[in-house]
């Protein structure tokens, strides 16, 4: 584990990017477009607080296909849209990213490294990054891929976020996370163990 990595509070990310019905228009590519982030303070096993960061693509457009899928339009990209690198830089400055775990549903984590390779931005993550998925799939379910539906039904849990925007998968992702950490035991420890 990262030496500089503190073990008292995690990031769950979770990223939506532009999509189509089939392959990208000609001079396009996936680029992200909202930034979820659900930040766990493992003290009290509680998401302490969150935030949705739109951003603005210079790649690509959103798609009639991806308004559908995500609810995010273009209107709502020209109102609250920022650029990825202020959005990168905000993940640094205000939660702290480089030195915490990120944790998701899927590789997320190689699609942020496009990203920000793509526009030459401040990495903002740590570079240590637990794919739930990929725990779910390993561990807990002898190989079988499920989603993230799929596995909050496992562990009785009802959606509490709307599904395909970043921040309602962030939320999920963050409190199936705690799930597993109460149903093995793994919650509420010691404050000795911060220290």
């Amino acid at each position: 584990m990262h030496k500089n990595l503190r073990h008292d509070r995690v990031l769950v990310v979770d990223l939506e990017l532009t999509c189509w019905d089939g392959l990208p228009p000609n001079g396009e590519r996936p680029e992200i477009i909202e930034i979820g982030v659900a930040e766990i303070d493992l003290k009290r096993d509680e998401i302490s607080r969150t935030v949705s960061m739109l951003t603005r693509p210079t790649a690509s457009r959103i798609s009639p296909f991806c308004n559908g899928f995500t609810g995010i339009t273009d209107e709502m990209i020209e109102a609250d849209g920022i650029p990825f690198e202020d959005a990168c830089r905000q993940l640094r400055k205000t939660y702290g990213s480089t030195s915490k775990l990120w944790v998701g549903w899927g590789s997320d984590d190689a699609l942020l490294d496009t990203e920000v390779q793509a526009k030459g931005a401040i990495d903002p993550a740590s570079h240590c990054y637990l794919d739930l998925c990929q725990v779910q799939e390993y561990v807990l379910a002898g190989g079988r891929r499920i989603s993230l539906d799929e596995a909050l039904k496992v562990m009785k849990l009802e959606r509490a976020g709307t599904a395909h925007r970043a921040l309602g998968d962030a939320i999920d992702t963050a409190r199936l996370f705690l799930a597993w950490r109460e149903r093995f035991g793994l919650g509420a420890l010691p404050h000795e163990h911060f220290d």
